[in-house]
């Protein structure tokens, strides 16, 4: 497999325009971080819509198709580093939030309502997605193994959800620490970490011109191979560290390790999520867990900025009908699926039917997933559906706040006059 992002440039570069635009990167992202601070979390809290349209464009405007020769984000190949680390940022967090902590305040309710929801929701779009792909409808018929990758991640992807409609209520509303709220983030917390699992696993089962000299690996090799990886460098990070206190060193070594990971999950065509998420899984259970966590969670707004830019450089442009069909028939599918795994989890308690509702949300993990697909796969298919993911991603995050306040004031857990709260810094309660 040749990755994607290879194909979107010219040809090897020079390191000095390397590093230049790895620059390059960190000013546009440091500008937006405070674009973003100052401007849109302002609008983001007073209409209560999560925006990330404007940095998926902005990132399609530098990117090399939509103004070719700008020479900002063309050289792909050079960011790669950047890439993998924003995408491996998003399964360290997860890994890292299995915490005997979080672990223990998991509810029988959220993991039975995130299992039904996780099950229905991704094979239903995975089902959908692939007879799309194989029925020759608007796009020629695609080869088996491709559709099958492409199908596997759509229906991943829309069983990933999102926490960041509640935080944003939470910010906005004093005191909003209702048992619906807690169910809903924590239900979206573990959906999110079962679509990872599965996203991995995907890798794993689903290898296109994977051989070697000597032997071809199957599918539990590959699944071996995740696991020695993410473990391995947990030890290796644990071992490195030692006794050090200083945060400082402390935070290089964990950009370093998780950028290794990162790479070597993407040379192996394997998950980087995955990889990371296990190396999580260590580093949490070590003296060191509580400072990486919390280095983790400050940087969580300036890598979703560059998640979203990325997402938009890396678009390729696909047939508007096709791309437009398949990401309509994904938002339906997966708002369907929802409401009936919705009902069916609820089904002889006492839990509302309609809980879907706050479960709507596509956030990091859906984007960190359609990135790291395109990165190891390529094809049409790949294109179509990572258009459909992308764009599904915006439109979810900007009306599942809105949904989720409906259902708290239909549910009396949130009065429609409550007044908000007028600091926006208000710190988010994240985790299971």
């Amino acid at each position: 497999m040749l990755p994607a992002v290879a194909l979107a440039s010219s040809g090897p570069a020079p390191e000095s325009e390397g590093l230049s635009d790895v620059l390059i990167l960190v000013v546009i992202v440091s500008l937006a971080y405070l674009i973003a601070h100052f401007a849109v979390e302002f609008v983001e809290h007073r209409f209560q819509v999560i925006s990330g349209l404007e940095y998926v464009l902005l990132g399609a405007l530098l990117g090399p198709v939509i103004v070719p020769g700008i020479h900002v984000l063309d050289n792909l190949t050079a960011m790669a580093p950047v890439i993998g680390f924003a995408a491996g940022w998003v399964g360290l967090l997860y890994g890292m939030e299995l915490s005997p902590n979080n672990v223990a305040k998991i509810q029988s309710g959220a993991m039975r309502l995130a299992l039904v929801d996780g099950v229905i929701t991704g094979f239903s779009v995975w089902g959908a997605s692939y007879f799309f792909f194989q029925s020759g409808w608007l796009c020629a018929p695609m080869p088996e193994p491709q559709a099958v990758a492409a199908a596997a991640v759509m229906g991943c992807a829309a069983a990933a959800g999102s926490s960041s409609a509640v935080d944003l209520l939470r910010a906005r509303y004093e005191h909003l620490q209702t048992g619906l709220v807690e169910l809903v983030c924590r239900t979206s917390r573990l959906g999110d970490l079962l679509a990872i699992l599965v996203f991995g696993l995907v890798f794993c089962l689903v290898r296109v011109e994977d051989t070697t000299p000597v032997f071809t690996p199957d599918a539990a090799d590959w699944i071996i191979a995740s696991l020695i990886l993410g473990g391995g460098l947990g030890v290796l990070f644990t071992v490195f560290l030692g006794d050090t206190t200083d945060e400082h060193q402390r935070f290089l070594a964990m950009v370093g390790i998780m950028m290794f990971a990162s790479g070597a999950a993407f040379i192996l065509n394997l998950s980087a999520l995955l990889v990371n998420l296990l190396l999580g899984l260590i580093i949490v259970k070590t003296k060191h867990g509580a400072g990486v966590y919390a280095s983790l969670e400050k940087s969580q707004a300036p890598v979703r900025l560059v998640l979203l830019l990325f997402a938009g450089a890396m678009w390729e442009p696909v047939d508007l009908w096709a791309g437009l069909a398949l990401t309509v028939g994904y938002i339906v599918v997966r708002l369907v699926a929802k409401a009936i795994a919705s009902w069916l989890a609820t089904f002889g308690t006492p839990l509302r039917s309609d809980i879907f509702r706050g479960l709507i949300g596509q956030g990091d993990v859906a984007i960190a997933m359609a990135i790291s697909f395109k990165i190891v796969y390529s094809g049409p298919d790949v294109n179509l559906a990572y258009t459909a993911i992308i764009t599904a991603s915006v439109f979810h995050e900007f009306v599942a706040p809105r949904l989720l306040k409906s259902l708290l004031i239909d549910a009396g857990e949130l009065q429609q006059d409550t007044a908000p709260i007028s600091a926006l810094s208000q710190s988010n309660s994240r985790g299971f």
